[in-house]
């Protein structure tokens, strides 16, 4: 009834759909976050609804990888993935899993080493899909269609961008540790609220990537 390409172009749209929507989700509880007017348990609330909220967007990113892959695969564009497609799927089954045990017990002795490991395949995805999409993009790569080594560029922005971003959770949660000490509290505020309006134009860069990267999906377009 359904081909296999139709099936795994529906999850790929799912995902952006999640990741996008999950997005605005956390864009707008984050101001309430930075709102130094409002009672210190409240804006913790709005801090962790907005952690949770974010395990949507980072599910995405990582699904979508194999998912896009899966795709390639499907049109045959990236004929050096066929043989290692199962392998992308299990290193990024157990790239979810590692993300979903830093979420569900962040305060667990392994908790740095794990953070560590996160960033360093982050760090390495960049690495791999700015390098295929530009050596492709100038004609060397394995990548056979520009329209896809330009998204594997974009795709490359958009985990930077989730990187920078998690140095600005990281600030909130310096600066309400110190507002749970009641200590430096216009300081802590302030840091806060930097780190919010950081936050905001780093999310407008993202969704500007991300749409982009979704335009080049669907539309494919021709390069000279």
């Amino acid at each position: 009834m359904f081909s296999d390409y139709a099936v795994w172009q529906y999850v790929h749209i799912l995902l952006f759909v999640y990741w996008l929507g999950a997005d605005l989700g956390v864009f707008f509880a984050a101001r309430y976050v930075a709102r130094a007017d409002l009672a210190l348990e409240e804006r913790l609330r709005f801090l962790e609804l907005l952690l949770k909220v974010d395990m949507g967007p980072r599910t995405a990113l990582i699904l979508i990888i194999p998912v896009g892959f899966t795709l390639a695969s499907e049109l045959g564009i990236v004929p050096v993935v066929e043989g290692w497609l199962p392998a992308i799927w299990l290193f990024c089954i157990a790239w979810l899993g590692l993300a979903w045990s830093l979420f569900l017990s962040p305060r667990h002795a392994a908790a740095a080493a794990l953070q560590r490991a996160d960033r360093v395949i982050r760090q390495a995805v960049i690495i791999a899909f700015l390098g295929l999409g530009l050596v492709s993009l100038g004609g060397d790569g394995p990548v056979a269609a520009p329209w896809l080594a330009a998204k594997f560029v974009l795709f490359a922005g958009v985990v930077t961008i989730g990187l920078v971003l998690r140095g600005v959770i990281r600030e909130w949660v310096a600066g309400f540790a110190a507002l749970r000490k009641a200590e430096q509290i216009e300081s802590a505020n302030d840091r806060i609220d930097r780190a919010h309006h950081r936050a905001t134009r780093l999310a407008i860069a993202l969704w500007v990537l991300v749409a982009a990267t979704a335009f080049f999906g669907v539309t494919k377009p021709l390069f000279p």
